[in-house]
């Protein structure tokens, strides 16, 4: 039985937590950070970072993607076609990822950082890392990472994006109001329940918290089988493509099956070719091992199918196999830039099937 007193304190708690704000919430303007000059090791301090081929690529109209708080849905609007097409990108990192930084310049007043983006495994890492090379904007990284409360776990955004707010209280509401930021799919962060039924609490490494609603994150599934990875793909069906996007704001092709695999817990190549070599023997450091395919009649449901240019031998495109449609072997793929995620036959992209890599064996 509760003494009256004891109600009355719970009560106020509940109130104080729906309404008052995150301490140092991640990615709002303002909040505190570390830069990352003399610290090898640092982490993305932005809701998504783009990751550059150089500092001198970045394009005026590539502003909002650089800033901080970025703002990458403003990036991609205030983007034309053309101008999509030739986005200097090497890859993105999402918010906490690790990076390492190996050398640093300043450019027209904004200090960069060459990096390693870990978890996406590629051959051009000769150091082992298993990460992947580009240029991050300093103010998007921070040095600073705090060990996570006691009684969290990890969950990862399972929507294309998800709000995260200020307070406990805007999340049950879902409203602008209040908001932190916009995060992509699989983000991972330490969460616990509440304050609230119907939130958690997330902890960003900078020991900031941000809210969301609960249903907007999920754990990594403990046995993900190839049906879960073509139900995870097609959420994103729609999405317009995006050179170089490993985010739930756009996707290249590879940058699709890295993102959905990875968000079930299994990390594979960042790049195509990569992802097909995986299944031949040819695996980078970090990167789960596959077994290849080879007729279109072997495929399961999650294998990623490869593709080559009718007048090349290079792998340059990668889809998921999604099972067949009147008899004809379907994908969920990100094509190009100018089209979305679409769902379609594997012999209707123009390009030469070469093979496919299976990574999950159910």
């Amino acid at each position: 039985m509760y003494s009256v007193k004891t109600v009355l304190t719970a009560t106020a708690a509940a109130f104080l937590a729906l309404s008052s704000p995150a301490t140092a919430a991640p990615d709002a303007p303002g909040a505190a950070r570390r830069p990352c000059d003399a610290a090898p090791t640092c982490y993305v301090d932005v809701a998504v970072a783009q990751v550059w081929v150089s500092p001198e690529q970045v394009r005026p109209v590539d502003a909002p993607a650089t800033a901080r708080p970025a703002d990458v849905r403003g990036w991609l609007a205030g983007m034309s076609l053309d101008e999509r097409r030739d986005v200097a990108g090497e890859t993105q990192a999402l918010h906490g990822i690790r990076v390492t930084v190996d050398r640093s310049e300043w450019r027209d007043g904004l200090r960069w950082d060459h990096v390693w983006v870990h978890g996406q495994p590629t051959p051009r890492d000769q150091a082992g890392r298993g990460a992947y090379p580009g240029w991050i904007p300093d103010r998007q990284l921070t040095s600073e990472h705090r060990r996570p409360p006691a009684g969290t776990h990890e969950e990862r955004v399972a929507r294309p994006t998800a709000l995260g707010f200020a307070t406990a209280r805007a999340a049950l509401d879902g409203r602008g109001s209040g908001q932190v930021a916009e995060y992509s799919y699989n983000t991972s962060f330490p969460v616990e329940a509440g304050p609230v039924p119907g939130v958690v609490t997330a902890h960003s490494p900078g020991g900031g918290r941000v809210f969301f609603r609960a249903g907007d994150l999920a754990r990594v599934p403990s046995a993900p089988s190839g049906a879960d990875v073509v139900a995870a793909a097609r959420a994103f069906l729609g999405l317009p493509y995006l050179w170089s996007g490993t985010s739930g704001f756009g996707y290249d092709c590879s940058g699709l099956t890295s993102q959905v695999y990875s968000a079930l817990g299994v990390t594979i190549p960042r790049d195509a070719e990569p992802q097909f070599d995986a299944g031949g023997g040819q695996v980078p450091v970090g990167s789960a091992a596959g077994v290849r395919v080879t007729g279109t009649e072997d495929l399961r449901p999650g294998d990623i199918v490869a593709f080559r240019p009718a007048a090349g031998t290079a792998v340059t495109h990668v889809g998921i196999y999604s099972g067949t449609r009147d008899g004809e072997p379907m994908m969920i793929n990100s094509p190009r830039t100018g089209d979305p995620v679409r769902e379609e036959p594997i012999g209707a992209t123009g390009r030469v099937y070469v093979g496919a890599t299976r990574f999950l064996t159910r």
